[in-house]
């Protein structure tokens, strides 16, 4: 499987990344603005691939400001000022390959030869995603899926109803609901609450991989399962943003259901929630997004856990 990952690392992002590089043939990483600024989620996942032993991955920078042009909210109460709480990665030789990730997006999709499936995974705002699908019509619709980390369909945690990513540009979250496409799939916050990694799993990752190349991940879910804890009652690191590559590929350790799902843009208490309606009517609005529902949360752990191991010891 062939995939493109959209994200804003951010500490789950960094995870992401991985089990992206170790399941998938990653063909590039493009960078928005989120859990922190342009500047920083770009730096960080050059340095994370470089720390995976994936300097090859090419990385395109995209969109800092949202759809409407605001200068989004940001998560530094989890992900610290930079995007990777309080360690430092060491910074990348490389410089991102360009600034244009929505036309490095819409060149690729449309000379993809079509041999293995396409997926653009988004694990951040849609606000990339959203100019890729207005621009580009014909590469948006000629991807194979489109697995997004976002929105929700219970509670949210940027506002009681909206979830972060969804909250932070819904203009652009609405754009691509919008657009039709054939095999959109949200993966939110009621689900990605359930995938945790507790404190023995951080506490025993940290020692497998002690001294080794990949051991700043230790520290950095150590942070991360930290901040959360200070802040929520969630009992573990929710690594909401690797769930959405593996929705792309492992899908049978998952349950979705088709439903029509709306992004609220007015700007009262309803921004950016992600309605799913879930009437049991026989006529409704017709659904436009597969909703993940369950996933087995031990599988995901070990494949996170296998895909966070130093190079060469998979």
């Amino acid at each position: 499987m062939d995939i493109l990952l959209d994200c804003d690392p951010g500490l789950d992002d960094a995870v992401a990344i991985a089990v992206a590089a170790r399941f998938s043939n990653l063909l590039a990483v493009t960078t928005v603005g989120g859990n922190v600024g342009l500047d920083h989620t770009t730096a960080n996942a050059l340095a994370v691939l470089d720390l995976l032993g994936r300097p090859d991955v090419p990385v395109h920078s995209g969109h800092d400001e949202t759809i409407r042009g605001d200068i989004p909210i940001r998560a530094t109460e989890f992900h610290g000022r930079t995007g990777t709480g309080s360690i430092e990665l060491p910074r990348s030789v490389r410089a991102p390959d360009s600034l244009d990730a929505v036309g490095f997006l819409a060149k690729t999709i449309r000379s993809h030869d079509g041999v293995q499936p396409l997926w653009l995974v988004a694990s951040g705002p849609l606000t990339n995603v959203a100019y890729l699908a207005s621009s580009a019509p014909d590469a948006f619709a000629k991807l194979d899926g489109i697995s997004w980390m976002g929105g929700s369909a219970t509670y949210g945690n940027a506002t009681p109803g909206a979830e972060f990513n969804a909250f932070t540009d819904p203009e652009a979250a609405q754009i691509v609901f919008a657009a039709g496409h054939s095999n959109l799939i949200m993966s939110g916050l009621h689900l990605t609450h359930t995938v945790l990694l507790d404190r023995l799993w951080i506490d025993r990752f940290t020692a497998e991989v002690a001294g080794s190349s990949t051991a700043v991940f230790a520290e950095m879910l150590d942070y991360y399962e930290r901040s959360q804890r200070a802040v929520t009652t969630i009992a573990g690191a929710a690594v909401h943003d690797a769930v959405a590559v593996a929705v792309a590929t492992h899908p049978q350790l998952f349950e979705a259901q088709r439903y029509a799902v709306e992004v609220m843009t007015d700007s009262g208490a309803a921004r950016g929630m992600t309605l799913v309606d879930r009437r049991p009517y026989r006529v409704k609005a017709p659904a436009n997004c597969s909703v993940v529902d369950a996933a087995d949360g031990a599988a995901l752990a070990a494949l996170i856990w296998e895909s966070l191991l130093p190079p060469g010891i998979h």
